[in-house]
């Protein structure tokens, strides 16, 4: 089952389906008049290669949103989506019809020009074979744009790492997956870089463990179990959120004159706090915690 997000796709799905009845009114309008009255439009001084490229596009653009808005709703009936609700497979499913729109308008502007596009692809297959050449980075980024949606082991809205970078995912495009680090920073990474690193997905691992390390000099550190509970202590407000008994300090390494340390706590599956504000009222206190031994 598909995870909350930003974006209320139910909704929106809701709106294009309104949308889609209002052009269909339309669309349909001039379908007719096309083919009910097309010798008086071309007596008119309409050509007719105008009317049947029209006609194509008209035709083309129904039936492409109509199946995927029919696709779209067995899918949302079928796992029963609640409202706000953004899953990878939608996203997919509008990345192919909008591809599919695209070279639908483009057919339709070589038949406005009295130009056959199967015969132009056949004619032209060396030079298609260039501009594939040519655009065969985008086209690799868009594969595997399609390969990380559909396979869903990446979604919106989970908590991910992929070298340096670690964020939610906002979004996920053709091109591009877009990621919201701590500082609030929108961070593109080109799909192909995502297929072929390592990616570490917090949010699909089997507990919440949230960590942070810090450094405190040696004659700080010589009660490392008063440190532990003063933090534990400073995260009373969120004790609800978290695991009883899962608050751990430990001592990574002992330098000369610092202590490591890794402070860890486990988060219950379904708290909707976010990590990010729990490390962050935790350092603080850290730091004032630092602040106070120094001056005593």
């Amino acid at each position: 089952m598909n995870r909350k997000s930003i974006t209320p796709t139910i909704n929106l799905e809701r709106k294009k389906r309104i949308w889609f009845l209002v052009k269909a009114v339309i669309f349909i309008g001039a379908l007719f008049g096309i083919d009910n009255f097309k010798n008086q439009l071309i007596d008119f001084g309409v050509e007719e290669h105008y009317l049947k490229a029209l006609r194509f596009y008209l035709y083309a653009d129904l039936w492409i949103s109509f199946i995927r808005l029919g696709v779209v709703f067995y899918y949302q009936r079928k796992h029963k989506l609640s409202k706000g609700v953004k899953s990878n497979f939608i996203l997919g499913i509008n990345h192919i019809a909008n591809i599919i729109h695209t070279f639908v308008l483009i057919g339709a502007i070589l038949l406005l020009f009295k130009i056959d596009p199967i015969n132009l692809i056949t004619s032209l297959s060396i030079v298609a074979a260039a501009i594939a050449i040519l655009s065969k980075d985008y086209i690799a980024n868009m594969i595997n744009g399609m390969l990380i949606i559909f396979s869903e082991e990446v979604m919106i809205g989970d908590e991910i790492k992929i070298g340096e970078v670690k964020g939610k995912v906002s979004d996920i495009t053709l091109v591009n997956m877009h990621i919201v680090n701590d500082d609030e920073d929108l961070i593109y990474i080109p799909n192909s870089m995502v297929f072929t690193s390592q990616i570490f997905n917090y949010t699909k691992r089997a507990i919440r463990k949230v960590s942070f390390d810090f450094d405190l000099k040696n004659e700080l550190a010589t009660d490392v179990a008063a440190v532990e509970r003063h933090i534990i202590d400073v995260l009373s407000e969120y004790h609800k959120y978290i695991k009883d008994d899962s608050y751990v300090l430990r001592i990574i390494k002992i330098n000369e004159n610092f202590t490591s340390l890794k402070f860890q706590f486990v988060l219950h599956r379904h708290s909707e706090v976010r990590e990010k504000d729990i490390r962050k009222a935790a350092l603080r206190h850290v730091l004032k915690y630092i602040g106070n031994a120094k001056q005593k």
